[in-house]
């Protein structure tokens, strides 16, 4: 019954070092796209035309809730809050962000 019981434990700890690795492994992958996904972002907005305005905005909202899974929507509220002021002079922009509920702290 021993042998039975030490088997299992080792199954169960293999499989949560397993599970850890993937997810050190997804978050590692996450952490190189993210300044890819900001400068891709950062080109759209350039652009300043309406449909760029719009992939930008469904991006940026991707990369909330990314950051909503990962704990660090605080973060993610620092970069918008500085997107929107280096922008603001963009009321397109500003309007398609709002709309999104893509409001930095300092406004809402």
């Amino acid at each position: 019954m021993a042998e039975l019981l030490d088997a299992a434990a080792e199954r169960r700890a293999e499989r949560e070092r397993r599970a850890a690795a993937l997810r050190a492994e997804e978050e590692t992958r996450r952490e190189r796209e993210r300044p890819a996904a900001r400068e891709r972002v950062d080109l759209m907005i350039g652009t300043r035309k309406p449909g760029e305005y719009d992939a930008a905005v469904e991006l940026l909202v991707d990369l909330r809730t990314a950051a909503e899974r990962v704990a660090r929507l605080e973060e993610f509220t620092r970069r918008l809050t500085s997107l929107r002021r280096e922008h603001s002079r963009k009321p397109s922009l500003m309007d398609r962000l709002d709309r999104a509920g893509l409001v930095d702290r300092v406004r809402s």
